[in-house]
């Protein structure tokens, strides 16, 4: 009888640490998913504003710039803030690791930056896609002040701020909207109107209006700056120092993040980098202009997979840390296997809620760059497998195995440039959708099974297979029975609609109700 008591009381701990766990994770992750998800909707509004105020070839070369920016983000980050989190969990002497990690980004991205700034007018001539040299020497900037803004912020995720960590986020997205439009709404309504006097002579005095796209990256350089002074006080508390013993050990460590990290933006950008220079030559054969067109439509709609960005990037902002900190939990696996679960649910469940939807959702954008919605179904799916690799990847940094991670990624990237040097000339950007549906599914299904064998998890596949595929069958079926008894998007569609997204709910409540209250019995 004692030995059942004590086995009932090691399952009651048991149980209660799973669930102060699962809740600790659950309420950070709303904390940032919430304000994320606030700030990243109030930016993802700006896209609308773009697309009714700039040309699709100009709005092309914002979305060219900045799949550059996000290229050379990776290079000077190069795994630092991953590593800081590894490192500063294993040793006794943090402000080394911290000072270290930072001292390190600040004079590589000085480096970095002096060199862009230097090549610009090289750089403009090579692009060769109406990029001014000051777009340049902006996304320079830009990238040193996020650069060194990394340690301070993954600070405050490693001491559980994630009130003041999601709330700056929020700042620097409102900040950015707010020169937006005082740049490219503000200025010129007052230069157009009598009567704003004084504020008229200081508009005419720094505002030019032919400079256009060029004031997307100025806001995005401004706020920038003004978010590094909201950091203050997190950068008194880094020291100015690089112990080599210490780098050495974090590089070591980080240096395949940031093969992954490169491979990770050939997956998820280059597409709209080749697809510039693929479709001028033949058998496309289009002018420049109509190749940038091309970009602008692709790039506008790929902003439709925003809701799926969020939602993972949200979970990552609070499980990488949270995950790290479990490294000493005896039944940390059990967490991961349950959470990535229900993980797949809600990004099914988001999937399955934009596409029910899109006629609504589509209006977002400007008419003339909606032609290409046939690529966001394909896109949620891949940001989907996207999110499931990521959330696979704890196995191979909880091992330091991170050399897996790069040679997932440069798989990955393989196929990216494989199928869309193969088939852009032929499809345009719905082969770079497809491309980007065929990397991240084979990255997340090869690290599912290079995982077992080196970081064995039981992971409840049967259930993840059924959310996964129940959300696209019932998409499958709204496709079919609109087609059959609609006429077309009408009341009696999203009334339909409406009735998928609740069974598939309930589906999820019918299955995981029971044990859940078998869990509480115990």
């Amino acid at each position: 009888m004692s030995t059942n008591l004590i086995n009932c009381a090691m399952c009651l701990i048991s149980y209660l640490c799973f669930m102060s766990s699962i809740r600790k994770l659950a309420s950070q992750t709303v904390l940032y998913g919430f304000t994320y998800l606030a700030a990243r909707l109030l930016n993802f509004f700006l896209t609308p504003y773009y697309t009714r105020i700039f040309s699709r070839e100009e709005y092309g070369s914002v979305i060219f710039i900045y799949a550059w920016i996000t290229f050379f983000n990776v290079l000077y980050t190069y795994g630092m803030e991953t590593g800081y989190f590894y490192f500063a969990n294993k040793k006794d002497k943090y402000e080394e690791v911290a000072g270290t990690s930072f001292t390190s980004m600040l004079i590589s991205s000085l480096f970095f930056s002096a060199v862009l700034i230097f090549a610009a007018p090289y750089l403009t001539n090579y692009l060769d896609a109406g990029v001014h040299s000051s777009y340049i020497i902006f996304a320079a900037a830009i990238l040193f002040f996020d650069t060194i803004s990394v340690i301070p912020f993954a600070h405050l995720r490693k001491e559980g701020k994630s009130f003041r960590f999601a709330l700056l986020k929020f700042l620097n997205i409102a900040f950015n909207i707010g020169f937006n439009f005082f740049f490219l709404w503000f200025c010129p309504y007052v230069l157009s109107h009598d009567g704003f006097g004084t504020i008229q002579a200081f508009i005419q005095a720094i505002y030019v209006p032919n400079f256009g796209v060029g004031y997307v990256f100025l806001s995005n350089l401004i706020s920038s700056g003004i978010m590094l002074l909201f950091l203050i006080p997190e950068l008194k508390k880094i020291p100015l120092l690089i112990n080599m013993e210490v780098w050495r050990e974090m590089f070591k460590y980080s240096w395949p993040i940031l093969i992954l990290g490169f491979a990770g933006m050939i997956n998820e950008t280059l597409d709209r980098i080749l697809l510039k220079w693929l479709l001028v030559a033949p058998p496309q054969n289009m002018t420049m202009k109509e190749a940038m067109e091309q970009i602008g439509v692709y790039g506008a709609c790929y902003k439709l997979s925003i809701f799926m960005t969020l939602a993972i990037q949200s979970f990552r902002y609070a499980a990488e840390p949270f995950f790290f900190a479990q490294m000493k939990n005896g039944n940390n696996k059990d967490i991961y296997a349950r959470m990535l679960k229900y993980f797949t649910f809600v990004t099914s469940l988001i999937f399955l809620g934009v596409m029910l939807y899109i006629p609504i959702l589509i209006k977002i954008i400007g008419r003339d760059f909606r032609h290409a919605e046939a690529v966001v179904p394909i896109l949620l799916i891949a940001n989907l497998f996207l999110g499931i690799f990521v959330y696979l990847s704890q196995w191979y940094k909880q091992t330091e195995k991170t050399l897996y991670g790069a040679y997932l990624s440069l798989g990955g990237a393989g196929i990216t440039l494989l199928v869309n040097f193969i088939f852009i000339p032929y499809y345009g950007y719905m082969a770079s959708a497809w491309a980007t549906l065929i990397c991240y599914f084979s990255m997340a299904t090869a690290s599912y099974f290079i995982g077992k064998k080196h970081y064995p998890v039981a992971y409840q596949t049967g259930r993840i297979l059924l959310y996964l595929g129940s959300s696209i069958g019932l998409y499958l079926l709204s496709i079919a029975v609109r087609r059959s008894f609609f006429t077309g998007w009408n009341i009696n569609a999203y009334v339909f609609n409406s009735v998928l997204i609740i069974s598939f709910i309930g589906l999820f409540v019918f299955l995981e109700k029971p044990s859940l209250v078998m869990k509480r019995s115990r």
